[in-house]
């Protein structure tokens, strides 16, 4: 309300009535009665009709129906009144409207065919549809208000939950069944966390059948390929004088099968890094030595390139992982560089620790990476350019094997680049695979008590 609203609806009522009563003081003065007493009984009137009037406006704000306001109130309490009737309208219908909301986000919730639960700063459920409690075997209404890490107790859950990222996802058996395969994703909001639970049996089913048909298929043609591969590398063999006009067909024919070698290898390698759930990670791999040969063997496939190939490792870092699948993952990531840098390019093999991870990083000046392929590279057969991979020998599956290997141990792949100018691979691992290198003293006992 302004100021000039405020004097002519307020304070102008209220000045013409006290001067009512002067006046009417004043004329009664005249018959003999004192005019101090007039003015006393006029102010006690005053003070009366606010008192009363104040008793109209609570009982109406009293009244739970909040209808027009009385018609009795004058001045003040009039515009008071006026002012509480156009909140409490406009409240009940943002509260009407607020119900209409919650009450369509309930049936919303209800038909999705995902599980959502919301949780506060302290991880306790605050909401959750019934498709979560079915989906994670809870209740819906007495698990409210109880931490999830309580009742989800698996450890890879309670791991995810306290370290994931927002693009991080999980998946693990239900604990309502071990017959139902859950796909979990956490997304904070403010100072809580919305967890979505999608149930995707049916997708891990086909993957699974994928798996298998990928990996039978690839079991099936390892045996009739070598057969044609001996036979081809036999008669390429044959120096005759009538198998000369044929030299370049054989040889053509040794290329594509061997580049189909390669490619039922990848597959079976690909297979079992997807299958093979229970091999051992935490062996200790000295990884400045695996590098040190992995170097060498890069400097014989350069060949003639005469590229400068160095390492730098860090001598006391070793790694907690696989000796095999680490051994593929960065020769892999070594050959591709070699391959794809010209000659007399550079290369750097890096192994070190930063504040956050542990690197293991290949730097290269070769002919770099399109900004929009970089995303797309460790999808399988991806090929940034097609013609070059396929006379390189690649078989579009390099980097979606060292990027599966990597996720069995906690790591990530990086990739940077720029066209032209070269690109950057770096193997991120947590922090807590490192383990110092033992020392001579420890490597000698180990191998006088074995």
């Amino acid at each position: 309300m302004s100021w000039n609203d405020y004097l002519n609806k307020v304070i102008v009522p209220e000045l013409k009535l006290l001067s009512l009563i002067v006046i009417a003081c004043l004329l009664i003065s005249t018959t003999g009665i004192p005019f101090l007493w007039l003015i006393i009984l006029g102010l006690l009137l005053f003070t009366g009709f606010h008192i009363y009037q104040m008793k109209l406006l609570l009982t109406w704000q009293a009244n739970k129906q909040m209808k027009a306001p009385p018609d009795e109130l004058r001045g003040i309490w009039s515009e008071i009144s006026t002012q509480f009737h156009q909140r409490n309208k406009h409240h009940r219908s943002t509260e009407a409207k607020s119900r209409h909301l919650i009450a369509q986000f309930r049936k919303v919730s209800t038909a999705l065919p995902d599980g959502i639960l919301i949780l506060d700063s302290l991880n306790r459920i605050e909401w959750m549809n019934k498709r979560a409690s079915s989906l994670l075997g809870l209740r819906q209404q007495q698990d409210r208000g109880s931490n999830i890490t309580n009742l989800v107790r698996d450890p890879s859950f309670v791991k995810f939950y306290n370290s994931s990222g927002e693009d991080e996802n999980l998946r693990l058996d239900s604990p309502a069944g071990n017959n139902i395969k859950l796909d979990i994703r956490l997304l904070p909001f403010h100072d809580k966390h919305l967890m979505i639970v999608q149930d995707f049996t049916r997708l891990h089913h086909m993957e699974k059948v994928r798996q298998d048909f990928v990996a039978n298929v690839s079991h099936e043609l390892r045996t009739p390929l070598s057969v044609v591969v001996g036979y081809i590398e036999t008669l390429d063999d044959d120096d005759s004088p009538e198998m000369e006009p044929y030299r370049a067909i054989f040889w053509q024919m040794k290329q594509q099968s061997d580049r189909m070698t390669r490619l039922v290898e990848d597959l079976l390698t690909l297979s079992n890094l997807e299958n093979e759930q229970h091999i051992n990670h935490n062996n200790e791999v000295a990884v400045p030595k695996m590098l040190e040969g992995i170097a060498d063997d890069a400097i014989i496939l350069s060949g003639n390139k005469n590229q400068n190939i160095t390492l730098e490792a860090d001598e006391s870092l070793w790694l907690k992982g696989n000796t095999r699948e680490l051994h593929g993952v960065f020769s892999n990531l070594v050959s591709n560089a070699v391959n794809y840098t010209p000659e007399l390019g550079e290369i750097a093999i890096r192994w070190y620790e930063s504040d956050d991870h542990l690197i293991m990083e290949v730097e290269d000046n070769g002919i770099g990476i399109e900004p929009q392929h970089i995303n797309r590279l460790t999808e399988r057969f991806y090929r940034a350019d097609k013609g070059r991979s396929r006379d390189a020998g690649g078989t579009g599956l390099g980097l979606a094997i060292v990027k599966h290997a990597l996720q069995r141990h906690d790591a990530q792949l990086s990739i940077s680049s720029e066209f032209g100018k070269g690109s950057v691979f770096r193997c991120l691992f947590p922090t807590e695979r490192g383990i110092d290198a033992p020392s001579i003293e420890d490597t000698e006992d180990h191998i006088l008590s074995a």
